[in-house]
């Protein structure tokens, strides 16, 4: 089954380390074999190149240039045309809206993948929904429920985004404290995510400042992609630096090396301040074998549960310091929870399973889908 993903590629976030995830599945047994075309050249095409993807450039598009629209969906229908594609998936309304029509006026069945219950500014939703897919996918039950019936009669189904259950490596976490001059027996408090306020990164800090605990250590992890995460960035340092703690929060930046970092960690916590409508970065810290604390809202819930993490009440720093307090002071418990996460983990980083449970639903698609007029 071929299938083709279309999408922005100027940001990486959750959506585009899914799309790395399934990029090597091309050949062999996989019953997907997943091609993608993109606007925009660079971190994310290269990633995709690197896991083994096929990468089409359709040139950048600013959906308020006509002009550039155009000339992407030019580029568009000539990679539709060259062979035939069982299902064009689209992740966002920014796709849909730009590429919808082009998708639906070459036969193929347009599927839109739900990554949060209201993705988009409404004036792109109310333009994607001219061109109607023949099937929502949905990321999790918190976004499958939150939608309700604003998709009218299209099909709907949940499926979670694939992830995979990487091989710990006994050496690295060792070699990455090394690497990074961090004590072997620090306690490291890991989080993995944009550069955006509803992570929950001054809560952290305001959480971490209040804990009366030694040897620990914080690593946030990820990148300056445009020029407000940079504002956020310096903003989150001062607070660091007001709380008295800048010293012991290491901010990392952007990395290709976050799963070596996260077995390098000894727990992991994202406050969330606003919620994540699944939230792969759990899944990937639990299959570090990283306890998670986070908070209780969006789709973290179906994901981390006592046996493996804490769910804390958004907003709420003395929840949030006790956790980390039992966490740090307690290896047994996170142990325990290590064994658990990963387990857990499991459930959802099962690749093969994930992608021929997808082929079954594509394979039920009809041959050609009318666009909304």
């Amino acid at each position: 089954m071929r299938v083709l993903h279309v999408h922005s590629g100027n940001m990486f976030g959750g959506i585009e380390r899914m799309m790395q995830t399934v990029a090597p599945a091309t050949a062999g047994s996989s019953p997907i074999h997943s091609c993608f075309a993109l606007c925009f050249d660079g971190q994310v095409s290269d990633t995709l190149r690197a896991a083994g993807g096929q990468v089409h450039l359709l040139g950048p598009v600013r959906v308020r240039n006509i002009e550039e629209v155009r000339r992407a969906r030019r580029a568009l229908t000539l990679v539709l045309d060259a062979q035939q594609w069982d299902a064009v998936l689209v992740h966002s309304a920014w796709s849909q809206a730009a590429f919808g029509p082009t998708i639906l006026k070459s036969g193929a069945p347009l599927v839109r993948w739900l990554h949060a219950p209201s993705p988009g500014p409404w004036w792109l939703e109310q333009w994607s929904a001219r061109s109607r897919p023949a099937l929502v996918l949905c990321n999790s039950r918190y976004t499958h429920d939150a939608v309700g019936s604003r998709m009218g009669d299209v099909p709907m189904s949940v499926h979670y985004p694939p992830a995979v259950l990487r091989t710990l490596h006994p050496g690295t976490r060792a070699a990455t404290r090394a690497r990074l001059g961090t004590r072997a027996d620090a306690v490291v408090i890991a989080l993995a995510s944009r550069l955006e306020a509803g992570k929950g990164h001054a809560q952290l800090i305001a959480a971490l400042a209040a804990l009366d605990a030694p040897l620990w250590e914080a690593w946030v992890i990820g990148g300056v992609q445009q020029p407000a995460e940079q504002t956020y960035l310096e903003s989150m340092q001062r607070l660091a630096a007001d709380a008295g703690v800048a010293a012991r929060i290491r901010f990392l930046g952007q990395r290709d090396d976050v799963q070596g970092l996260l077995q390098a960690a000894d727990l992991y916590c994202q406050p969330n301040r606003d919620p994540d409508s699944f939230g792969l970065s759990f899944v990937e810290a639990l299959a570090a074998s990283l306890p998670v604390i986070t908070t209780r809202m969006g789709g973290a819930p179906e994901i981390v549960d006592s046996a493996c993490g804490v769910l804390v009440e958004p907003g709420s720093i003395v929840e949030l310091t006790a956790a980390l307090r039992r966490l740090v002071s307690n290896p047994a418990e996170r142990r325990r929870m290590a064994e658990a996460g990963r387990l857990r983990a499991s459930e959802f980083c099962d690749l093969p399973q994930s992608l021929t449970r997808l082929a079954g639903e594509l394979a039920r698609l009809p041959s050609s889908v009318p666009s909304l007029s």
